[in-house]
């Protein structure tokens, strides 16, 4: 063994640590988390219909075709499900493997552009322990995949940049590649744009024209155009305009949530999503401000140009913004060596932000009463005790005390508060109840997909007419196309019921209570049993009913008939 060799395969080694505390961190309790309505079913029910159909090339649910997101997820779904079966741990499995390696790949890229230990290491760990980053390393979502690929994307990108590096540019376009199977052209164009507005920064336009090798391009085709253009082959012009046209241009230029279009919304998410590092990365990005290092720059423009590019998009989500997370965890990781040397003010920083973490999570402790949360109060004591009752004496063990709390908070969260909370927004709950239930299911207005996974059966969702205008005119009527499961009209329903005996079962959410409550076949409906998230009904035959339910009913068709004969006049 060469001089030369030997620190390469203890770095290895390092590597290969790192990851596998990260999965083993991440993969805990995962198996107790149920899968959740209304985003992380669809995924999962797609990848098990693909893996009971065997076809692994078109994504479909309920039997349909449907071009929501590309194949990325689906098959490392399918991957996990041939392996574990339709389990909830083979649903999660595939995030906890997405964010073990992104934790892997940070540690790697900052030591190779940094040569700090300590800094990598930490950035490492301190994305492990943000909030946002260790929720969706769990979810069934495409987001952890897009993280992955990012990482590789921006930071050989730079590299190539800088350092006039071909391959790590090749490596660049092949991650991009690798993106755009995950979430879509956003895995090329944001990065891309990205890079080139840092160059801009940079004055230089040697720099620039580095971004464009025809090496990379070709790399990028070869990983994206068998999928993208063998759908285009199969499925013609409905994929075009279902996956281009509704789940990207339809999503940058009409708000398919309305009621979170506001400016500051990714100002209010980003800080939460770094906690508890939230303050530490301010405090570095600050104290940079002066230097202005070309990797500084870099930095900035990843986190800041992420936030003002989805601010602008129409379309607002939580996880939007999830790649900032990455140069943001970057900037509070530079404040690590100064902590461990004793450094006041970055202390404090971090201490603020662990505080508010720690209070949120004892406010958790409140709102989910069944879980034994002692555990919890236990490590948050001990914190309290280590940073501030023994504040002198602990200069050089607080961050690690900070992390060793955060990651044991994460454990207590994940074994006493999720498996409590998340039923509350599943149809794991429902699907049992139904299914001991023999009869025709329905679900009133919304549909989880939840329900077909875990059964195997299909409903019928219940369409009810708009309640008001307001509700009819709250967002572009081209998002109802993104619905593909079995739906009717309530007039077609109530039709088809008219002389039928079969029981009939109706699911209503809570969220959807009050839309039922003002829905003029409610008292067709007598209710059999309160669930967590929902209320389950029964039809009642026209002699069940009781004579002060028939006038109701009667009133109530007559008032809805009278308000929609008001708005079909003012419509001519």
């Amino acid at each position: 063994m060469t001089k030369e060799t030997e620190p390469r395969k203890d770095q290895w080694k390092t590597l290969f640590f790192f990851f596998l505390a990260a999965f083993l961190f991440l993969l805990w309790g995962s198996w107790l988390l149920p899968v959740t309505d209304p985003v992380e079913s669809n995924y999962a029910l797609t990848a098990k219909e693909m893996v009971q159909s065997g076809n692994w090339m078109s994504p479909q649910i309920y039997g349909t075709y449907w071009y929501d997101k590309p194949i990325m997820v689906y098959w490392l779904l399918s991957i996990s499900y041939s392996l574990l079966g339709f389990t909830d741990l083979a649903s999660r499995l595939p995030a906890v493997v997405c964010g073990s390696l992104s934790v892997t790949l940070l540690i790697w890229y900052i030591q190779k552009i940094k040569k700090d230990a300590v800094i990598s290491i930490w950035s490492g760990a301190m994305m492990a322990l943000s909030l946002e980053f260790w929720v969706i390393s769990h979810a069934i979502i495409t987001d952890s995949m897009l993280l992955l690929f990012t990482i590789p994307t921006m930071l050989s990108g730079y590299i190539g940049v800088m350092e006039n590096n071909k391959k790590h540019l090749i490596i660049a376009y092949g991650a991009a590649g690798l993106a755009c199977l995950s979430k879509g052209p956003v895995g090329l164009v944001l990065p891309g744009a990205l890079l080139l507005l840092w160059c801009l920064t940079m004055k230089s336009g040697k720099m620039a024209a580095r971004l464009f090798p025809w090496q990379g391009i070709l790399v990028f085709l070869a990983v994206t155009l068998p999928w993208y253009l063998g759908m285009f082959l199969i499925h013609g012009s409905d994929f075009v305009n279902q996956f281009l046209g509704l789940h990207n241009i339809v999503r940058a230029t009409s708000s398919e949530h309305p009621e979170d279009n506001h400016w500051y919304y990714y100002l209010v998410i980003l800080p939460a999503a770094l906690l508890p590092w939230t303050f530490t990365s301010f405090y570095e990005m600050v104290k940079g401000w002066k230097d202005k290092t070309p990797f500084y720059k870099f930095l900035m423009v990843w986190c800041w140009g992420t936030v003002l590019f989805y601010t602008f998009m129409a379309t607002k989500y939580v996880t939007y913004t999830y790649i900032a997370i990455v140069p943001a965890i970057i900037f509070s990781a530079f404040a690590a060596p100064g902590i461990r040397n004793g450094e006041k003010q970055p202390f404090l920083w971090s201490a603020l932000g662990f505080l508010i973490f720690a209070a949120a999570a004892l406010g958790g402790s409140f709102y989910i009463k069944e879980g034994s949360w002692w555990i919890l109060y236990a490590v948050i004591a001990y914190a309290f005790w280590v940073l501030v009752i023994r504040y002198k004496k602990s200069s050089g063990k607080r961050l690690t005390t900070i992390a060793a709390v955060t990651a044991s908070i994460c454990l207590c969260l994940i074994m006493e508060g999720l498996p409590h909370y998340l039923p509350r927004r599943s149809a794991v709950e429902a699907g049992q109840e139904l299914k001991a239930a023999p009869g025709e299911h329905y679900f009133f207005r919304s549909y989880p997909a939840g329900y077909t996974f875990y059964t195997g059966e299909v409903a019928t969702r219940i369409v009810p007419p708009p309640s008001n205008e307001e509700e009819k005119n709250e967002r572009n009527p081209l998002w109802d196309e993104k619905y593909v499961m079995p739906s009717i009209s309530d007039k077609d329903f109530i039709k088809s019921h008219r002389q039928d005996s079969t029981p009939v079962f109706l699911f209503v959410s809570k969220s959807d209570k009050k839309y039922f409550d003002q829905w003029a076949l409610k008292y067709n409906f007598r209710q059999v049993k309160q669930l967590l998230n929902g209320t389950i009904y029964v039809m009642t035959t026209e002699e069940d009913l009781p004579e002060s339910f028939k006038e109701a009913r009667e009133q109530m068709k007559e008032d809805y008939r009278k308000t929609h004969q008001t708005e079909q006049v003012e419509d001519k």
